[in-house]
Formats: C-alpha cells, sequence, structure tokens
C-alpha cells in the first residue's frame, strides 16, 4: 500500500521546510533513515510483528511529497499508511508556528553535518556517468559516448611513431639526437625558447615497447576516468598534467630528452586517486579501484627509481599535477547542473598549471643551469679536437708527435680553466660534482701526455706501465661520467 500527498510550501525556505520536516519525524518517534538537502526518508518503529511503513519527504518547487508505504508482511494496513501521512501533515503544520529563525538556522547546521553524500541519495536522480566496458579490441580506437578524447590519443601516439620509424627512426631504441629532431622535452632546446617541446614531447616514445605499456595504461585509465569527467575536463587534465611534468622534469633534471605520455598518464591517474577519496565514485567500486591503481603507481614509481632511463621527475610531476586537478574539478563533478562551476572549474584549472608551470619555467630559463649546458658544449669541443689531434699522429714519433702532445696539453689546460670558471655559477651538487670530474680527467690527459713527451720515440701507443695505468684512470673516470 502506498499513500502520498502533496504539502505546499507556503513561503517555507528549503532550510525552513526541511528543519520543521526533520524535526516533525524526530517528534513522531520514526526512525530516520537518513536526511539530505533533498528531504529525509524515515521509518515507523512500531516492532517486528507490527505493521510498519516507509515514510519520505521529497521536497519540490512547491513544497514536498509525503509518502507512505507499508513495508510489513500483514495482508492490510487498515489505513495506517494513510494516518501516517496525516500524522506527519498535522504535526509539521504544528510546528511551523512554534519554530524560529534562530532554531532553524541553528538546528539546520547540526542537521547538515549528517546528510548523505550527493551521490548516496537516492532522493535525487543518480546522475553519474556510469563505466563503459567494451567488446572486442577495435573498441579501444573507436570514439564514443564518455570515451571520446582517449581512443584519439591513443590513434595519435601511435601514427606519430609510425610516420617515425618510417623516417628512419630506431624502432626499439632511438637515439637521443633523433628524439630531439622530432620534439622530445631537450633542457637546453626548452628552455631556450622552444616552449612547445613541452607538449610535443609526450607525443612521442623511446621506441615500440614504451609505446606499447604507455598506451595500455592510457586505454585503462581513460576507459573508466573519461565518462567521469567528461571530454572538456579530461582532455584539459591529460595536456595540463603532461606540461607540468615536462616542466618538473626540466627542474628536476640538469640535462636530459624526455619522451613519452607517461608524465600526462600519471596525471590522469592522480585525478582518479583524488576522486577516490572523495564520494563522487560509487563506494562499492572504491577500495577496489584505489587498491589497483595505488598498486599501479606505487610500482612504477618504485621500478623508475631502481632503474635508469625512467623519468620518474615527470611522473611525480604529472601525479601532483593530476591530483590538484582531481580536487579542483570535484565541486564542479558533485554539482554538474550548475552551468557556472561546469566551465569555471576547467578555466581555473588552466589558469593555475599555466601560471604555475610558466613561473617555473621562466627560472629555469634564466637560471644558471641553461648557461651552463651552452657553455659546457664548448669543452667538449675542445676535448673532441685534441683527441682527434693525437689520433691523428697515432703512427707517429718523435717531433710530430711531440707538437701534437704539447697542442693537447694547451687544449686540456684551457678545458679546466673553462670548468673551473664554469663552476663558480649557482649548479646542483650534481654538476658540481661532475665538474670536479672533468677536472680531474683533463689532469689525467694532461699527465699521460707529459709521460709520453718524455720519450716521444715510444709513440702515443706507449706500453709503458705508468701509461697505461693513467689510460685506466681515464677509463673509470668517463665510466663514471657517463
Amino acid at each position: 500500500m502506498k499513500i502520498e500527498q502533496h504539502l505546499s510550501r507556503n513561503e517555507l525556505t528549503d532550510k525552513q521546510f526541511l528543519v520543521i520536516a526533520f524535526e516533525t519525524v524526530k517528534n513522531l518517534g520514526w526512525r530516520i533513515r537518513f536526511i539530505s538537502d533533498a528531504g529525509v526518508i524515515a521509518y515507523t518503529d512500531n516492532g517486528e510483528h507490527s505493521w510498519n511503513g516507509e515514510i519520505t519527504v521529497k521536497l519540490d518547487v512547491s513544497g514536498a511529497i509525503v509518502q507512505c508505504v507499508t513495508i510489513s508482511s500483514l495482508p492490510t494496513d487498515y489505513g495506517r499508511s494513510e494516518a501516517v501521512v496525516r500524522a506527519f501533515i498535522f504535526s509539521f503544520e504544528k510546528l511551523k508556528s512554534e519554530i524560529n529563525e534562530d532554531e532553524v538556522r541553528e538546528k539546520y547546521k547540526t542537521y547538515k553535518k549528517d546528510f548523505v553524500p550527493p551521490y548516496e541519495d537516492t532522493l535525487k536522480p543518480d546522475i553519474r556517468p556510469k563505466f563503459h566496458f567494451f567488446g572486442g579490441l577495435l573498441s579501444f580506437f573507436k570514439p564514443a559516448t564518455g570515451y571520446f578524447f582517449t581512443p584519439i590519443l591513443i590513434v595519435l601516439n601511435i601514427l606519430i611513431y609510425l610516420i617515425m620509424v618510417y623516417s628512419g627512426v630506431a624502432v626499439f631504441e632511438p637515439d637521443a639526437a633523433s628524439m630531439t629532431a622530432w620534439g622530445a622535452n631537450a633542457t637546453i632546446y626548452t628552455l631556450g625558447g622552444q616552449w612547445w617541446r613541452l607538449i610535443t614531447g609526450y607525443f612521442i616514445h623511446f621506441g615500440l615497447i614504451h609505446l606499447l605499456l604507455n598506451m595500455y595504461a592510457l586505454a585503462f585509465v581513460g576507459l573508466f576516468l573519461e565518462p567521469f569527467l567528461g571530454r572538456v575536463k579530461f582532455i584539459t587534465a591529460y595536456l595540463l598534467a603532461g606540461i607540468f611534468a615536462g616542466v618538473i622534469s626540466l627542474w628536476w633534471h640538469d640535462n636530459t630528452v624526455s619522451a613519452g605520455a607517461s608524465g600526462a598518464i600519471f596525471g590522469l591517474y592522480g585525478i582518479f586517486l583524488a576522486l577516490l577519496s572523495t564520494n563522487h565514485i560509487e563506494r562499492s567500486m572504491r577500495k577496489g579501484l584505489l587498491t589497483n591503481i595505488g598498486l599501479f603507481v606505487a610500482y612504477n614509481l618504485l621500478y623508475g627509481s631502481f632503474k635508469g632511463g625512467i623519468d620518474n621527475a615527470a611522473h611525480l610531476g604529472g601525479l601532483f599535477a593530476g591530483v590538484m586537478i582531481g580536487y579542483g574539478y570535484y565541486p564542479a563533478l558533485q554539482k554538474p547542473g550548475k552551468a557556472l562551476l561546469k566551465w569555471l572549474t576547467p578555466i581555473l584549472s588552466v589558469t593555475v598549471v599555466i601560471l604555475v608551470s610558466a613561473v617555473i619555467y621562466g627560472k629555469l630559463a634564466k637560471s644558471d643551469k641553461v648557461t651552463y649546458q651552452k657553455q659546457i658544449r664548448e669543452f667538449y669541443k675542445i676535448d673532441t679536437n685534441a683527441l682527434k689531434v693525437l689520433r691523428k699522429q697515432e703512427n707517429s714519433t718523435g717531433e710530430e708527435l711531440f707538437r701534437a702532445l704539447q697542442q693537447g696539453k694547451s687544449a686540456w689546460n684551457g678545458g679546466i680553466e673553462l670548468i673551473t670558471e664554469l663552476d663558480k655559477m649557482n649548479l646542483s651538487n650534481r654538476l658540481h660534482l661532475r665538474n670536479q670530474m672533468l677536472i680531474k680527467y683533463c689532469r689525467l690527459r694532461i699527465k699521460a701526455c707529459e709521460l709520453i713527451a718524455q720519450d716521444p720515440e715510444q709513440g702515443i701507443n706507449s706500453y709503458s706501465p705508468q701509461i697505461q695505468q693513467i689510460n685506466a684512470q681515464i677509463g673509470k673516470v668517463l665510466d663514471e661520467l657517463k
């Protein structure tokens, strides 16, 4: 049996109506199931073997629908559902004339603390997007409702990789020069004015395995996350996280050539982690998703810490940006009907991330690190030219070899002067240590030249124990400099 009746608002505000309704239920001794800003659901408490009903008071524009549904196993309710509705309305009208505005204000504050989260409120329609599961491999590459930009990004990354390979870039392990030519995030170039590498860098990959792993991760997170965020928020978050990841990579590394979508993808996982800490995702799914995504993030960060060639700085930068963007999006996701919030949150996210990234980028571009990386090239030219001169005299002896040795000594002494000057800059500890290793390298080269010059007739490939020992030391220094 279900009985319902409309209760007019009579100029009461939502707060006044709700407080009076909550107090009425309380005064009637009914057991409250939950309260929210949409109304209340309660039960009569007449004992297990007696008649009981579920009472729903649901706000609408002009007042509220008061409804009672029989929930006992008795064959008939003998008009009890109707009596419950009448009792509620009578008590409501009576209390309305007794309660004052101050009481309403204080009681509302107390009741509000117990409001159920919006997506657990059965008095409201569940407007959350649902997860989309697909059938067949090709469905991962086809744009669909709730899964639009994810497949576009996957296909775009694959196409760019195929074009790179077709142009001659290595299939599995492209070198830094090839990646830089194709737009990788390279310290000197990016901070030298080519800021667009912060975007192009996460559309190219260091080989097939790198691409496949990233696209798998993107498909997984996009399949779940894009329906929740919507197209605009999703692609905005992806691009912003990728940019911030690139900037953090530049900040952390002294000199890097970085590429791949993982920074942007970690940003999406960061958003997911942020939303999993809220009520936006169904409670039944939170624990499993939080465990899986937490393990994925932790494993990748831990793996990157022990294996060389993985840009964990970009991963952490993207993850941090994603978490911040996720919490920034949350108010709009809670209230999808608010047009202002719908557009304000992406705009604010873009503004904040771009401003922060621009500030960091601007400081890095003017830092000694960039000047150092440009000027250190001169040292490598000096070293390369000195080695070329000596190699030309590989089969020479006597005076001709002596002149080449003197030229090499002069070059490496110049290298020491250059490094000593560069070491005065405001650099990271890593670069200061590297400078000391370069100076040690130059001094070993000079010492080798001096020993060979003592007996130039022996030639440059002398098997003197002293020279062999110095060459071994030079090899060790070069290994440490790699």
